[in-house]
């Protein structure tokens, strides 16, 4: 590794006239080839594994590791240091960050919910069911697709 700024902080460690190493060697040409060592680089998803390995070293826990391998090291960082941000979230300690997230079938849920009052003012409740079944794998009863389509439904008058 060449490190540039050591020469900006002490000045160059090799005097004119003297050779070098790496960079600082004398005024020859480059090869046109390329120096070879190039082709020994490791690949971004190595770079990628090497981070998140460093997470695994440091002792995350593994649901963390998984979270970092899904979205991205990067992406993991970033999540990271907003939830490290919100002061509301810190343990008593300010040692840890204590993470309340609700269970993704609560999402499922509230999805499943909305496409149910989405199709009341157009489907009857045995539909909507059908419908729920079809495209979701999800069974229903008739009253309860009554009881989430009513709070769309507009009274019959």
């Amino acid at each position: 590794m060449q490190l540039d700024w050591v020469d900006q902080v002490h000045g160059p460690t090799v005097e004119p006239g003297q050779q070098g190493v790496g960079a600082r060697q004398g005024q020859g040409k480059a090869s046109r080839r390329g120096g070879g060592y190039l082709h020994e680089c490791a690949t971004p998803q190595v770079w990628e594994e090497a981070k998140i390995r460093e997470l695994a070293d440091m002792g995350l826990p593994s649901v963390w590791l998984a979270v970092a391998r899904e979205v991205g090291y990067d992406r993991f960082m970033a999540m990271w240091r907003i939830l490290d941000a919100a002061v509301e979230i810190r343990s008593d300690s300010d040692s840890m960050i204590e993470v309340k997230l609700r269970r993704y079938s609560s999402f499922q849920r509230y999805q499943r919910n909305r496409f149910i009052e989405s199709l009341a003012p157009f489907l009857d409740n045995r539909q909507i069911r059908d419908r729920v079944k079809a495209v979701l794998g999800e069974k229903l009863t008739v009253h309860h697709v009554g009881r989430l389509a009513k709070r769309r439904r507009l009274p019959i008058e």
